[in-house]
């Protein structure tokens, strides 16, 4: 805890903010509601399928079977799977530099340049990989007359909490 206590207003505020983010990008990714459609009650997610109807809900796994009727222009496994994909880059960008910043904060004789550097491109990664995953997703079903849900709300947060707490990890660099 001594490590946290001696760093920087800078480095509080990004590890505090990181922390926030994966938390709420982790919610955004597992849930169902990416894009929402409400007559017929149907939510999108980027693994999952939920359709209401009534009192009962169903859910469903995303397979080529749901893409194919999913299809725009020839190409809906395409711009899905490349959703996901930039997603999960996202994700698993965002948690090593969880992982280092952690390390980073609590371990007075880690606190080395490179390192912070390495954090930093790190979630400058995160945050470009979550946008290109997000904009192609809501694209795709903005042209259909799907709305943002709040799974994609969080998700949308989240690279905000990132990004602001990859410009504290600039001010600490330039300290």
């Amino acid at each position: 805890m001594a490590g946290f206590l001696s760093s920087s207003i800078w480095l509080k505020i990004a590890f505090i903010g990181l922390c926030l983010a994966s938390v709420l990008f982790v919610i955004g990714f597992a849930t169902v509601a990416w894009m929402s459609y409400d007559h017929p009650q149907l939510d999108y997610g980027l693994w999952k399928t939920r359709y209401c109807s009534g009192r009962q809900c169903q859910e469903t796994e995303v397979d080529n079977r749901l893409l194919r009727t999913l299809q725009l222009d020839g190409q809906a496994k395409d711009w899905y799977r490349a959703s996901q994909v930039m997603e999960c880059f996202g994700l698993v960008c965002m948690l090593i530099a969880l992982i280092l910043l952690f390390v980073f904060v609590f371990a007075e004789s880690c606190r080395r340049r490179n390192i912070l550097i390495a954090i930093i491109a790190l979630i400058f990664a995160a945050v470009v990989f979550m946008i290109i995953g997000i904009s192609v997703f809501a694209t795709k079903f903005e042209n259909r007359g799907g709305s943002v849900g709040w799974s994609m709300g969080l998700a949308i947060a989240s690279a905000i909490f990132a990004f602001v707490s990859d410009i504290m990890l600039v001010l600490e660099l330039k300290k």
